[in-house]
């Protein structure tokens, strides 16, 4: 099985990773939302690009993408478990 860690991302992937992080810190969801979709056009076995895009959907109020999302990449990416489940777990603590 590939894991990220065995994949090699290309300047464009890593310079648009970058600018969706910048994006979610400042809070547009929606505009990371579209970065994260190129990169997973690029490299559609990234999980965390997934992971990332379901970070961006819960913001911006997609609670059903990002779960198909953090589903994705934890099928990608098993490791991710941890970050997955607290991602979960912090979502509904918000809905609370």
């Amino acid at each position: 099985m590939t894991t990220d860690k065995d994949l090699q991302l290309s300047p464009l992937v890593e310079n648009l990773m970058y600018a969706a992080s910048i994006c979610m810190t400042q809070s547009k969801a929606d505009d990371a939302i579209l970065l994260y979709d190129k990169v997973i056009d690029l490299m559609p076995n990234y999980a965390k690009a997934y992971y990332e895009r379901g970070r961006a959907r819960h913001q911006a109020g997609n609670p059903q993408g990002a779960a198909e999302d953090l589903k994705h990449a934890f099928l990608l990416s098993p490791e991710l478990e941890k970050e997955i489940t607290g991602q979960f777990h912090a979502g509904t603590q918000r809905c609370k």
